[in-house]
C-alpha cells in the first residue's frame, strides 16, 4: 500500500513510563504502513541521555532514534530527506504555548509541510482512531482537511463525522455547501462510512463544537486547520486556541496548515 521508507516522526520531551505518545505513533505507523523515528525535542529543557531512549524503544522493531537540531531549515529539511508523513509532538501546555514562539516546539507545528498530531498529558491513551471528527467552516481551505480524513477512512475503516457550521451570510454558506459537495464526491470513491451533522454554531465556534461532539469517545481524532494570518499574530492566535483545546479535552488533535506544497503519503 505504501512505500516502505515512509516514517512517522515522534518528538518527545520526557520518557513517559506509560509510553502514551509512542503508542499513538505506533498506531499511526501501523495505519500508514510506516516506521517510527523518535527524537528528543530540540526545544526540550529535559536532558535525556541517548542510551535511555534506546532502552526505551528496545522492544520495538519498527522504531529507531534520530537526533534533530533546531535550525531554520527544520523540520521540513528532515521531513523531505527522511520521507516523514506525520509529525507527532508531545506538548506541555504550561511551556509550549508562549507568546514568542521562535524557540518553541509549536513553531515547528506551524511551519511543517505535513500534519502534526498533538499529544499531551491529558490525551487519551486509547489509540484506535476509529472515529474522526471534522468541523467544516466557511473557509475554502477546509477542503484540505478532507484529504487527510479520507486516509483514516480508507486505511483504518474509520467513521468520518462532518460537522457543518451555520452562517447568516449567504456567501459563507455557499462556501460550506461547496466544501460539502467536494467532500461527498471524494468520499464516495471509497468504502468507508461518513456522517453529516448540521450545527447551529458559526464558523467561529465550530472547532469547539467538534470537541463537544466527541465527548462520548475521548479517543476521537479531531482534525483542525490553523489560521491564515501571518507573523506574530499567526503564532499567537493559533497557539492560544490549540492550548485551550489541549487543556480542556482528551482528544488527540491533527493540525493541518493551509498550504499548497504539502508532502502527501505515497499511495500505491
Amino acid at each position: 500500500m505504501y512505500k516502505k521508507n515512509q516514517h512517522i516522526l515522534l518528538l518527545i520531551q520526557q520518557l513517559d513510563p506509560n509510553r502514551k505518545a509512542l503508542n499513538h505513533a505506533l498506531k499511526i505507523a501501523s495505519i500508514f504502513k510506516s516506521k517510527v523515528l523518535i527524537s528528543i525535542s530540540p526545544f526540550s529543557k529535559n536532558r535525556i541521555p541517548q542510551t535511555n531512549i534506546e532502552d526505551y524503544i528496545s522492544e520495538y522493531e519498527n522504531v529507531n532514534t534520530i537526533i534533530l537540531d533546531n535550525t531554520e531549515e527544520q523540520p521540513n529539511k528532515s521531513i523531505k530527506q527522511l520521507n516523514i508523513i506525520f509529525l507527532i509532538m508531545e506538548v506541555d501546555d504550561k511551556t509550549d504555548f508562549k507568546f514568542y514562539l521562535k524557540n518553541n516546539i509549536f513553531s515547528w507545528v506551524l511551519n511543517a509541510k505535513i500534519p502534526s498530531l498533538l499529544i499531551s498529558k491529558n490525551t487519551s491513551s486509547n489509540t484506535d482512531y476509529s472515529n474522526i471528527i471534522l468541523p467544516i467552516d466557511h473557509k475554502k481551505e477546509s477542503k484540505e482537511k478532507m484529504i487527510w480524513a479520507s486516509y483514516f477512512g480508507r486505511f483504518n475503516n474509520a467513521v468520518i463525522q462532518l460537522i457543518l457550521a451555520n452562517e447568516k451570510e449567504d456567501i459563507f454558506m455557499k462556501t460550506i455547501r461547496n466544501t460539502l459537495l467536494f467532500t461527498k464526491k471524494m468520499f464516495s470513491q471509497f468504502l468507508f462510512e461518513y456522517k453529516i451533522q448540521k450545527s447551529k454554531f458559526s464558523s467561529k465556534q465550530i472547532d469547539e463544537e467538534a470537541f463537544k461532539a466527541s465527548t462520548t469517545k475521548e479517543s476521537d481524532l479531531v482534525i483542525l486547520m490553523t489560521g491564515k494570518a501571518q507573523g506574530i499574530f499567526f503564532l499567537r492566535y493559533n497557539s492560544k486556541k490549540i492550548r485551550c483545546f489541549i487543556k480542556q479535552y482528551p482528544n488527540p488533535i491533527l493540525l493541518i496548515n493551509p498550504m499548497k506544497d504539502y508532502y502527501l503519503p505515497c499511495d500505491g
